[in-house]
């Protein structure tokens, strides 16, 4: 029972490991959304692993919560991701030297959080 109980401890610690650095490098926010699903999942494993080991019920509960809000933030996160346009490529030269991505003002550009018009997208006919 007690080698069992290391196989589960330590594959659920590679587990939350993989998703912690794939929530740190994660390049996109689905990236880091699908880490988070993961944390969670593995915290969910771990309680349940326990529960069943001590024979345990009253850690029923605190999985019904934490699977409730991996539910509800998963939700959320794709709701949020699926309602924001296209992603906006900046012109040539317009973005700081900084690094984090600030926009200088520059005139004839469009407006932040505007899509530009691809260049393969079909010209629209004027009535």
């Amino acid at each position: 029972m007690t080698a069992l109980w290391i196989v589960i401890s330590v594959a659920l610690g590679v587990a939350a490991l993989l998703g912690t650095v794939r929530l740190f490098l994660g390049p996109s926010i689905l990236d880091r959304a699908l880490s988070v699903d993961v944390l969670v999942a593995s915290a969910m494993t771990g309680l349940g692993a326990y529960a069943a080991f001590n024979q345990d019920p009253t850690i029923l509960p605190t999985l019904l919560v934490l699977a409730l809000v991996g539910f509800t933030s998963s939700i959320s996160i794709s709701k949020f991701v699926a309602r924001r346009p296209e992603e906006y490529v900046p012109p040539h030269g317009t973005t700081d030297d900084t690094g984090t991505g600030a926009q200088q003002k520059t005139p004839g550009a469009p407006a932040a959080g505007r899509a530009q018009r691809r260049p393969d997208a079909p010209e629209k006919e004027e009535s």
